[in-house]
């Protein structure tokens, strides 16, 4: 929904949907299964769907890399399909606690290619997140906030520079040693192009999380 005040300012909101599943294989390696849906204009409508997978190999207690490749279908204004694809790589580090809080990072690399697209586009992710319990309940709370940038310029595609950024902050809730619930709102800021006004995002997230303990 666009300002009338300014119509280079776009606002919605939105919902998304993130089940996620790390699979221990052994002591060091994991499968990372994802599924996330989107829905986009005030909720009311199918925006995308990203199918994700990856292998992980766990380099110590606190560090995990993994590489995978994730399949996007996107819909359209006009009802249209269109297809991404992408591979990744990932860094993800936990971090020793500050006080109550349990800081990570997490540094994705990834390679997009979409129809319409003349080549790939390459794009840089960082993540700083931070969890803190509750007391001693099953409850916690989280922040985080994701910075995106495109590392080059593809043709009729993404432009060099800034992408976007996510600042999130919910509240989890631990149901087994496997399985938690993640939800809360989600502010996503994208820049202003020659094609669309800079939009701000007001998304309602909800993550389920199952990631069995290694044995």
């Amino acid at each position: 929904i666009a300002s009338g005040q300014d119509v280079a300012v776009a606002h919605d909101t939105q919902a998304w949907v993130q089940f996620v599943g790390h699979i221990p294989i052994g002591s060091a390696w994991l499968v990372h299964a994802e599924a996330q849906p989107r829905w986009n204009d005030d909720v009311s409508r199918k925006d995308q769907l990203i199918l994700r997978g990856a292998l992980g190999r766990r380099l110590g207690r606190r560090t995990t890399v993994w590489a995978g490749h994730a399949y996007i279908p996107r819909w359209q204004g006009s009802g249209e399909v269109a297809h991404e694809q992408r591979t990744w790589q990932q860094l993800s580090v936990n971090l020793p606690a500050a006080g109550r809080w349990t800081p990570s990072i997490r540094l994705r690399p990834e390679q997009r290619f979409l129809d319409g697209w003349a080549d790939s586009s390459h794009r840089f992710r960082a993540m700083v997140r931070a969890v803190r319990p509750i007391g001693a309940s099953a409850w916690s709370i989280a922040a985080s906030n994701e910075y995106f940038q495109t590392l080059d310029r593809t043709a009729s595609g993404p432009g060099r520079g800034f992408d976007q950024n996510r600042v999130f902050g919910g509240f989890i809730r631990r149901f087994s040693p496997a399985s938690t619930v993640e939800a809360g709102y989600l502010w996503q800021l994208v820049p202003r192009t020659s094609a669309a006004p800079r939009r701000h995002n007001h998304t309602a997230f909800v993550w389920f999380n199952y990631a069995p303990p290694v044995k």
